[in-house]
């Protein structure tokens, strides 16, 4: 059977480590629904500020895979200086 990459989950996991340091250092990142959030839950990124990261990271990610799947080198480490 041939794995699966779920590009939600790994968009995900990358997300929350963004989350993982805007709480560290109690930082909150706005977002057009922060009149909803809880008293206790305004550290970090909420709404639509998240999934619309959620959605540039995975977009990314998907882009990144369908370069290697066309035979893309990867290249670990070091900057293109292209970008």
């Amino acid at each position: 059977m041939a794995k699966k990459i779920y590009t939600h989950d790994e968009a995900m996991l990358i997300v929350e480590a963004f989350e993982e340091v805007l709480s560290r250092y109690d930082i909150s990142v706005p977002s057009p629904e922060d009149y909803e959030r809880e008293p206790d839950n305004m550290v970090g990124l909420y709404g639509s500020t998240y999934s619309d990261l959620l959605d540039y990271v995975e977009d990314s990610l998907v882009a990144l895979l369908d370069k290697h799947k066309d035979g893309a080198e990867i290249i670990v480490g070091e900057f293109s200086g292209t970008v």
